[in-house]
């Protein structure tokens, strides 16, 4: 191939590994154990591509990437990182890397990311067609997108923006149910496209849409051929709130819980910046008459409104007890204020039986509120009300999954995913 790859980590062992799947690849390697070894060789041999760790004594990756980029903005660097935090993930982006490898390496990702970086991996005939601001910032232009954008445009309301982010953005953190190690990758897509996910170094996507909803225990899970991801609903409702309409999201089975709540979504959204689009005409979906779905004891029921209220009744024994909260989303940073913040939680008396069912596996003191008998053993509240605030985070993101804003007045009591989930598919049969 006549390409060189720079491979720059402190550790040994990872330089090795590198070195030895990529070659028997086809490509020519180096090796630099720390940022001021690699700034000298891209002066006496520059590469084609370089693998940078972030984590490094002395110039760490992040100033080794800047000072990469002011001898040589057209050079691709993808960073590797085990444990990447918001901050230097989003930082490393901006400073110009075009994507990430997560520690522990593997195989098929990483030379899939190489091939990708270098131009190696072919385009796909069906994929929409992407701007170059969108190739050059961690490119999607390989990955099969079917938009289901502007399907079922019924019930239109306010014509409104499509919007997605200016810039890419990288998380890290661990799924609450698998317990694994798992990252975000969020990528701008032009007009028209939808909110796609994707896993890392797949080429097929699955669109945020109430169709390919195959679970809703516990948390919304989608699912399209081989594509699928779990607990989404967290971050849904951050791009809810922020309008964002067209994005692909990279994710690695399920979306990282980070602290329990959607606020580091939001926090992202705001550093990568959202950016307004010119494309086809998008609507609000306008709920037209009153659907209903649950029994007495458990409801969720919609009626018409001129603007997306929710009121969401939480009836649980002492120590919780009875707690009600209605919100009516009219700004980001009312989402980011009141409801953002409020934390996932679960039950003492819970949580063998649902790890023993292979889920919770992920669950730490710091990333979900646990009730025992006297109330959160774990952490303090963030809100008097935090568990039915975040309730209304769940049916935020939950309703997102028509694709469109909605415009109507919810009224939950003890409800959940499938609920949500099932008042969405009520509407969408009502006017068919």
């Amino acid at each position: 191939m006549n390409q060189k790859v720079l491979i720059v980590d402190d550790e040994e062992s990872i330089r090795r590994t590198l070195k030895q799947i990529l070659e028997d690849e086809g490509f020519a390697t180096s090796e630099a154990e720390d940022g001021s070894k690699a700034l000298e060789m891209l002066e006496k041999d520059p590469p084609s591509l370089v693998l940078l760790d972030i984590w490094m004594p002395g110039a760490d990756g992040l100033e080794t990437l800047k000072s990469i980029m002011l001898k040589n903005s057209s050079l691709p660097v993808i960073m590797i990182s085990g444990h990447a935090t918001i901050a230097t993930a989003v930082e490393a982006t901006r400073l110009g890397a075009i994507d990430f490898i997560e520690k522990p390496l593997d195989l098929h990702a990483t030379i899939y990311s190489v091939k990708k970086a270098l131009g190696l991996v072919d385009n796909h005939e069906n994929n929409i067609t992407l701007g170059e601001d969108v190739k050059s910032n961690l490119s999607s232009s390989d990955i099969k997108i079917e938009s289901v954008f502007l399907n079922n445009q019924l019930l239109k309301g306010k014509k409104v923006k499509q919007k997605t982010l200016k810039n890419s953005a990288v998380l890290h953190g661990i799924g609450v149910h698998t317990g694994e190690k798992t990252g975000l990758t969020l990528a701008p897509l032009p007009a028209n496209s939808g909110i796609h996910f994707v896993g890392m170094g797949d080429a097929l996507s699955v669109p945020a849409y109430i169709d390919n909803v195959y679970s809703t225990g516990l948390a919304t899970s989608l699912k399209k051929e081989t594509a699928q991801v779990s607990t989404i609903e967290h971050l849904m409702s951050a791009l809810h709130a922020y309008g964002i309409s067209n994005l692909l999201i990279k994710c690695n089975k399920e979306v990282p819980i980070m602290d329990g709540s959607a606020l580091e979504f939001c926090e992202v959204i705001e550093a990568a910046g959202v950016e307004e689009q010119e494309g086809e005409d998008f609507y609000e979906f306008v709920v037209d008459k009153k659907y209903r779905v649950g029994t007495d004891d458990e409801y969720l029921e919609v009626e018409p409104s001129d603007s997306f209220e929710l009121t969401y009744i939480l009836d649980y024994p002492k120590p919780v007890g009875r707690q009600e909260y209605t919100f009516c989303l009219k700004s980001p940073s009312q989402f980011k204020d009141e409801i953002a913040p409020a934390r996932t939680f679960g039950f003492v008396k819970d949580i063998g039986y649902l790890q023993s069912k292979g889920l919770a596996q992920g669950g730490r003191f710091d990333n979900f509120i646990l009730i025992g008998e006297e109330g959160s053993i774990n952490v303090d509240l963030r809100f008097p009300d935090e568990l039915v605030r975040h309730k209304i985070l769940d049916m935020i993101g939950d309703l997102y999954l028509l694709g469109r804003p909605v415009v109507g007045k919810f009224t939950a009591f003890k409800s959940g995913h499938e609920d949500n989930v099932a008042i969405l598919r009520e509407i969408i049969e009502g006017i068919a």
